[in-house]
């Protein structure tokens, strides 16, 4: 513990942050033109991170063609069929532009050892066409109205739960701590959007019992931050070569908004909200950057070149830490809409989806359980409009 008014229990911290690391993530990609030897290649690089231990996200890329799709869904199937094996992976991905995705989703889906997950990938440019009535450019190039394109991926999602619709967001996935990366494909289990070989170790918290263990008071949220992230750190370090991540993931905080007393519909509430989000997420970016400066930034963020004085005396201080140090990991705090506006609250949480802009990545996968179609459509729009605005 440390000392001072603001007192936290580092046993039960040291509980969370050394509990069994989740299997590793990797994505796969598979272009749906790709001949019978890229086929082969492509299941092998899944039969080997199967092997491996890892879960595994097969993204369908390309023009996702119906005849493409057809003749893609046919070769896998006689493929499964020569080695008597089912696809091993967790999760899919491809274009939500795609012709038809409900064929492919169901088409793949259908050769895989479980249920995986599903992923339709949001074309960037594509929110403002839904929101302005304009065209949305399909894979294959044609362009169709953006409502009746929206509707259609909502009705998909409505006929399949497992179905979660995630954004493209430019750069490494939302992501302002790492500007220079990029990412391949969503991860299976939380839909962030990953590298292709992500070497991260993401830790679910509860953001009320945080906030508690910090008596409700910013500064201590931050340090607690700072050793969360020391404490983890240690762990990266057994799980392979590859970009090195830590993701923090915040989950329950409108109930925490609710439990301090603090009304979801009122700034106020996003206020709150955001104060202790901002500090918990500038500890933890000061511990990451305290230790590059310690060990080396091994394989996080190196030090960027700066041209001149002025780009860093324009930075914030957090940025500048980064500039001038490089940081321990290219990602911490995560965080989903569905923390920030439950099911459960309706609308009235709506106002606390700001709050993404605090996220270094932002975990896409739709909220389990029952809820409204209506609902996430609008729900989504809001958190994909703050994702584009960060």
């Amino acid at each position: 513990m440390y000392g001072g008014p603001w007192m936290v229990d580092l046993e039960a911290i040291r509980a969370l942050a050394t509990r069994t690391p989740p299997a590793p993530a990797r994505v796969v990609t598979l272009d749906s033109a790709c001949c019978p030897e890229g086929l082969e290649a492509t299941l092998a690089s899944v039969d080997t991170a199967h092997a491996a231990g890892c879960r595994v996200t097969l993204r369908i890329s390309g023009s996702c063609e119906p005849h493409e799709c057809d003749a893609l869904v046919a070769a896998l199937r006689q493929d499964g069929a020569a080695r008597r094996s089912a696809l091993q992976v967790a999760a899919l991905a491809l274009p939500g532009a795609a012709a038809a995705p409900d064929g492919l989703l169901r088409g793949v889906g259908a050769l895989c050892t479980a249920s995986p997950a599903r992923y339709l990938l949001l074309p960037g440019a594509a929110l403002e066409a839904i929101q302005r009535r304009g065209g949305v450019r399909l894979a294959h190039g044609d362009e169709v109205d953006g409502r009746r394109w929206w509707q259609g991926l909502l009705a998909l999602a409505h006929g399949e739960h497992e179905v979660s619709l995630v954004p493209e967001a430019p750069g490494p996935g939302v992501s302002r701590f790492a500007p220079g990366g990029c990412w391949a494909g969503p991860s299976p289990g939380a839909g962030e959007l990953i590298p292709a070989h992500a070497r991260r170790l993401r830790l679910p918290l509860d953001f009320g019992a945080l906030v508690a263990a910090a008596g409700d008071h910013p500064v201590a949220l931050g340090r607690l931050a700072g050793q969360l992230v020391e404490l983890a750190d240690g762990l990266l370090d057994a799980q392979g070569a590859g970009a090195r991540r830590l993701a923090l993931q915040l989950d329950g905080i409108a109930h925490a908004v609710v439990a301090h007393g603090h009304d979801p519909r009122s700034f106020a509430a996003l206020r709150w909200v955001k104060a202790r989000l901002g500090a918990f997420r500038d500890g933890a970016c000061a511990a990451s950057v305290r230790l590059a400066r310690m060990h080396g930034v091994g394989g996080g963020l190196d030090p960027f070149p700066l041209p001149g004085r002025l780009e860093v005396s324009e930075a914030g201080p957090r940025e500048r830490a980064v500039l001038a140090h490089g940081a321990r990991h290219s990602h911490l705090v995560s965080l989903s809409p569905w923390s920030l506006a439950p099911p459960g609250l309706g609308r009235d949480a709506f106002g606390l989806l700001p709050a993404l802009a605090c996220a270094d990545s932002i975990c896409w996968r739709r909220p389990a359980g029952e809820h409204g179609i209506d609902w996430y459509g609008e729900a989504l729009r809001f958190a994909w409009a703050v994702a584009l605005r960060g």
